[in-house]
């Protein structure tokens, strides 16, 4: 009876720790992809959702069962750790005017893309202008590398050059965000975490078209333009189709070839599209409505389209070399980088072109999901990096000085909708500023683990909820390291 007891004990032992594995095992995530709308506020994102749908709801990605706001404030460089309990964001104070959209502590600020994006791969708090790093210039492990230790392919793909801050912040160690060429040479050592760099950057082009170089070009103007891909002896290099381990390719064909998974699929690769600044919103240029054509000619003017591949051909070219001969699945980070340029232009066409641009690459990422992958082993996460341009609705405040922006002596009235203008037509907008601000951010997720992100909250914004149709909750920038992290390690 004893013996009977004991064989039964273990059997039920077995069952309850493999019970136990499988449940372990179904919180980790194959696969991760990350969607940064740079500069991507709730405003500009209703704004893109007005233009393109002519109602909010209808963006597949608003229908995640994740719907959260995420503060991204960074630190100062006071040499003190934060305080416990020090935030940031303070919704009362937000809400109180216009005139603490930047509010901060002694602490706290702002944040820039650069501090931002490390907070969101690196789960720390940083300075703004550091990259992989601590405010005081301590490296830290960032997810790129996390991954990699699991056997898991990593990538960036942005419309911006391929070192800026939030590329950058994915996969790199730096002091200043500006030094792109050594942040490049980072990202393409044979030790990096990365398989796939594709964006900006291209020393001789610019939207499709090449650049007009001077005879009598200076050294500076000439050092500027071989920046992003590590100097000019790299370039020579990277010309021949090869840089380190790593095919390199440029032209729209060759992308949209990788892309259809045409021909031999290489293990790493580098896509330098011919452009230097930026990638126009190709994907909205292809909209079914015709104003979005007229409106593209309007504000992107000596444009090649031809020549250009959309955010999302670059996407779907990385997504086919990320699982390429690999069981271990990958994690890619995705930046629709030029809505922020919109919004520091205060040029809302622009920005909701943009934004159109980057919901079609949402789109193509669900699409691929459903048809290649499943939720049950991919998790997508949506975000922004921060608020650009304090983006309200007309006569917020009163303009009193006449030079588009709230500053000090203008008149605040109340925070107003932002005006839906209907499907095809850019809304009704009132800039705040051109620059960017604490406001928070939207967060949408779906796939395995998500639900994480309820266990994260820091606290609720009731005006943020009704203001902009969720819950309120929020969370931390931060927090999406953690989230990640926990469902790619087993």
């Amino acid at each position: 009876m004893t013996k009977k007891l004991f064989s039964t004990g273990i059997s039920f032992l077995i069952i309850y720790m493999f019970f136990f594995v499988a449940l372990g095992n179904a919180q980790t995530a194959k696969n991760v992809i990350i969607l940064i709308g740079d500069g991507n506020g709730f405003n500009s994102e209703w704004a893109g959702t007005y233009y393109r749908y002519g109602e909010i709801g209808k963006q597949r990605y608003q229908t995640f069962p994740v719907v959260l706001a995420c503060t991204t404030y960074s630190r100062t460089n006071k040499d003190v750790e934060l305080p416990a309990g020090v935030t940031g964001y303070d919704p009362k104070v937000f809400w109180e005017t216009i005139a603490n959209g930047t509010q901060g502590t002694e602490f706290t600020r702002t944040t820039d893309s650069a501090a931002s994006s490390t907070a969101i791969h690196g789960g720390v708090k940083t300075s703004n202008g550091r990259i992989g790093m601590t405010y005081d210039k301590k490296t830290i492990e960032l997810i790129s590398e996390i991954a990699a230790k699991y056997g898991k392919k990593t990538g960036t793909v942005t419309n911006v050059p391929m070192s800026h801050a939030t590329p950058a912040g994915f996969s790199a160690h730096e002091s200043e965000r500006g030094n792109l060429g050594t942040i490049f040479l980072q990202m393409a050592a044979e030790t990096s975490p990365l398989s796939v760099i594709m964006g900006c950057g291209h020393p001789f082009y610019e939207h499709g078209k090449p650049i007009k170089i001077k005879d009598n070009e200076d050294q500076k103007t000439k050092t500027k333009r071989f920046n992003c891909v590590g100097g000019e002896k790299n370039w020579e290099i990277m010309k021949s189709g090869t840089f380190n381990s790593f095919n390199v390719i440029e032209t729209k064909k060759q992308f949209e070839e990788l892309a259809a998974g045409k021909g031999t699929i290489p293990d790493k690769i580098i896509g330098v599209a011919r452009s230097f600044s930026n990638i126009p919103p190709v994907d909205g240029y292809l909209d079914e409505m015709p104003q979005t054509q007229e409106l593209l000619n309007k504000n992107y003017k000596n444009m090649d389209w031809n020549e250009l591949p959309s955010l999302s051909t670059m996407s779907l070219a990385a997504l086919n070399v990320l699982t390429k001969n690999n069981p271990n699945g990958f994690i890619l980070m995705i930046e629709g980088g030029a809505i922020d340029h919109a919004n520091h232009g205060r040029n809302i066409a622009a920005s909701v072109l943009e934004h159109t641009g980057f919901s079609k690459t949402i789109d193509t990422v669900i699409d691929w999901v459903e048809k290649n992958s499943s939720w049950k082993e991919t998790l997508v996460v949506i975000t922004s990096d921060h608020e650009t341009g304090q983006i309200w609705g007309p006569e917020t405040f009163n303009d009193d000085n006449n030079n588009g922006v709230y500053d000090e002596g203008d008149s605040f009235n109340e925070f107003r909708q932002i005006q839906n203008n209907g499907r095809g037509n850019t809304p009704s907008v009132q800039y705040g500023s051109s620059g960017h601000t604490n406001a928070l951010v939207p967060l949408y997720a779906k796939g395995i683990g998500a639900d994480l992100f309820f266990k994260r909250i820091k606290g609720t914004d009731q005006k943020a909820g009704q203001f902009w149709k969720f819950s309120g909750q929020y969370v931390d920038d931060t927090d999406i390291f953690h989230v990640i992290k926990t469902v790619i390690v087993p």
